[in-house]
Formats: C-alpha cells, sequence, structure tokens
C-alpha cells in the first residue's frame, strides 16, 4: 500500500497540515493512500454499493468491498451505508456480519488498523476507530448497538473471543491529556496513555458500560449495566456500579 508521508506529532496535527491541499487531506482521512487507482476503486465501490438496499446490495457489497480492504474471509455480510476508512489496514475473517451504518475506521500513520476475528456480529451503528493505535476483535463476538471502540495513539484495544457487549457500550484506548500547567491548553499539554484496553474471552458487559483506559477485563465476568470500570476486574468477577465495585464472584 502506498501511504502518505505522513507528518511527525498527533493525528489531527498530521491531517490537518497546512503543508498539504484539501485533496491529500481527503487521502490521508479516507484512505491512508497516495494511490490513484486505490482512490478510484474505493470512490467507485462505494457509490455503486454502499447505499443499495435489499439483496442486491448485500450481493454488490460481498463481491465489491474485499477489493478496497486488507482481507476478508468467507461469507461475510456488510449491511448498507457501512463506512470504511483506511481500508486496507482492515482485517475481516469468515462468517461475519457488518450491520449497517457500522464505521469501520482504522485510520493512522503507522498502525496495524482493525481486526475482527471468524463468525463475529458487528451491529447497527457500532463505530470501531482507530487514530494511530489498532483495534483487534475475537472470534464469535457480539457487539451491541452503537458501542464505540476507540484506540487513541498508541493506546490499543483488544477483545477476546466470544465476548458479548450489549448496546451503547463505550471503550476507550488512551483519550487523556496531561494537565499540570494552567497557562497551556489541555491538548498542548500532550496526551496521556494507561496502556489501553484488553478483555479476555467469555465476558458479558450490560448496556451503557464505559471501560476506561488502563484497565483489563478478566475471564469470564460479568459487568452490569451502566457500569464505569476504571479499575482491573479479575477472571469470573460480577461487578457494576459508579464507582465500580466487585459484587460477587461467580466461582462462589
Amino acid at each position: 500500500m502506498a501511504k502518505h508521508g505522513l507528518s511527525e506529532g498527533t493525528l489531527h496535527e498530521q491531517l490537518t497540515d497546512a503543508n498539504k491541499s484539501a485533496f491529500g487531506k481527503y487521502q490521508d482521512l479516507a484512505l491512508g493512500s497516495n494511490s490513484i487507482w486505490y482512490l478510484i476503486k474505493y470512490e467507485l465501490i462505494m457509490l455503486l454499493a454502499s447505499w443499495v438496499p435489499g439483496a442486491l446490495g448485500l450481493v454488490l457489497r460481498k463481491l465489491l468491498y474485499p477489493r478496497i480492504l486488507g482481507a476478508v474471509g468467507r461469507n461475510v455480510v456488510f449491511g448498507q451505508n457501512v463506512a470504511i476508512r483506511h481500508g486496507e489496514k482492515i482485517t475481516i475473517g469468515d462468517e461475519v456480519i457488518i450491520d449497517d451504518g457500522a464505521v469501520l475506521d482504522a485510520k493512522g500513520g503507522s498502525n496495524n488498523g482493525i481486526t475482527i476475528g471468524d463468525g463475529t456480529i458487528i451491529s447497527r451503528g457500532v463505530v470501531l476507530s482507530c487514530k494511530n493505535s489498532d483495534i483487534t476483535i475475537g472470534k464469535k463476538c457480539a457487539i451491541g448497538i452503537n458501542t464505540l471502540v476507540h484506540a487513541l495513539e498508541g493506546s490499543d484495544v483488544v477483545v477476546g473471543d466470544k465476548v458479548l457487549v450489549g448496546a451503547f457500550c463505550y471503550f476507550i484506548g488512551g483519550g487523556g491529556y496531561e494537565s499540570e500547567s494552567i497557562d497551556i491548553p489541555f491538548k498542548d499539554q500532550g496526551s496521556l496513555s494507561k496502556g489501553g484496553v484488553r478483555v479476555a474471552d467469555n465476558v458479558w458487559f450490560g448496556s451503557n458500560v464505559q471501560v476506561l483506559d488502563g484497565v483489563s477485563v478478566g475471564t469470564g465476568a460479568i459487568v452490569g449495566a451502566s457500569t464505569v470500570v476504571n479499575k482491573n476486574v479479575i477472571d469470573f468477577a460480577v461487578v457494576g456500579g459508579v464507582p465500580m465495585r466487585v459484587l460477587k464472584s461467580r466461582k462462589d
């Protein structure tokens, strides 16, 4: 893949580089490539297939989307109006479903992008968004409606196999800012990373859960609805509340 020569600094600074044309910025934002051939393919395929309803749309996307993605397995279903950014850094396994209005954004100058394992369902309106980081979703997961998975500036989000995520959940890798100085805007003080988010296999998240940067969630854990997960969750724990507390162990 032919990448743009992104400038030094944060992704925001790279994408707003005053030395680049609007066309060059669009290529950096949407494609991650300065290849004119890839641009033509991307534009034509999205124009012809992304919006088409019904079975015809499913067939068109099944045939055409692999041409703008890094790798696509067998029997993958793409719904209507799925947004694709930096498609050559998106890898999708077999039997995956990407429902209507999902966003697959693998954006970044040095990251590997997005990987979705076999048999996983990405529900309607889910956003998988990279900013110079990686998102890995394991096999046979179910990611609920309008969930946001955000991996920022070197803080990866990794989700294991057979993980259940309720609607409107929020997984955030990175995103904090230094705040020591009161004379310098937060954005100019630099970003903080606590190491991203790690979710083990067979975890169940209720709806409206927020999982913050630096947290790991152990195997077999249950996270109750509307919980703010701001510290590690051990294997087989049942947690809930704001602030989060351990309610019991599933081993008991």
